[in-house]
């Protein structure tokens, strides 16, 4: 299956992606709320940009996706603004918009991936007292909705069975976590300059 095929892919890159996101002090809950800014920042930069390519996309994307159930631009405008940063402050990713759908699901995987991921966090950063006050809408994701959709993306995902369409799938997943990562490196110099 492609899915497993990308995560197979992809572990380095993922590993890569994660050593810049504040793990080590999510999980031990002593993440700051300079650095909780940063995280948001990061990922607002990456997801604005991919919710706008799909919105104006000409590929023929499956209307059981859901794109408009999977924004979180919002949610992330909403948790920035409970930390006194305006979004429109925050420039978006410069992403070239894909060329084919196996293109499209290959960053999808790691959208989808880190919204999965997201739920544990979420736990973790509302037992943080350093976040009292904080809105964590971004990394609730879809709710009810989470594995749901995750169901239905890796069903899609696996109609990809041509090779070469998964190969572009697999390439396309590991430009997209090496994006991710230059998100959240930019977002933590940013913070330091």
């Amino acid at each position: 299956m492609l899915h497993e095929e990308i995560k197979q892919a992809t572990t380095q890159h993922h590993k890569d992606a994660e050593q810049h996101s504040y793990g080590k002090e999510i999980m031990s809950k002593t993440l700051t709320r300079n650095q909780y800014i940063q995280l948001l920042i990061a990922n607002y930069t990456y997801i604005k940009a991919w919710e706008k390519e799909w919105e104006t996309s000409s590929l023929n994307l499956p209307a059981n996706l859901n794109l408009d159930g999977r924004k979180k631009s919002l949610l992330l405008e909403n948790d920035l603004r409970q930390m006194n940063v305006d979004p429109e402050s925050v420039k978006a990713f410069n992403l070239t918009p894909a060329q084919s759908y196996a293109e499209f699901m290959g960053r999808m995987y790691v959208i989808e991936g880190s919204t999965l991921g997201g739920a544990m966090i979420e736990k973790q950063l509302k037992l943080n007292s350093n976040l009292e006050g904080a809105g964590f809408a971004f990394y609730g994701g879809y709710g009810k909705d989470l594995i749901p959709h995750w169901k239905v993306f890796l069903a899609e995902l696996n109609h990809i069975t041509e090779s070469d369409k998964k190969e572009t799938a697999i390439e396309a997943a590991k430009v997209c976590f090496k994006a991710v990562e230059t998100c959240f490196i930019n977002a933590r110099q940013q913070a330091m300059s």
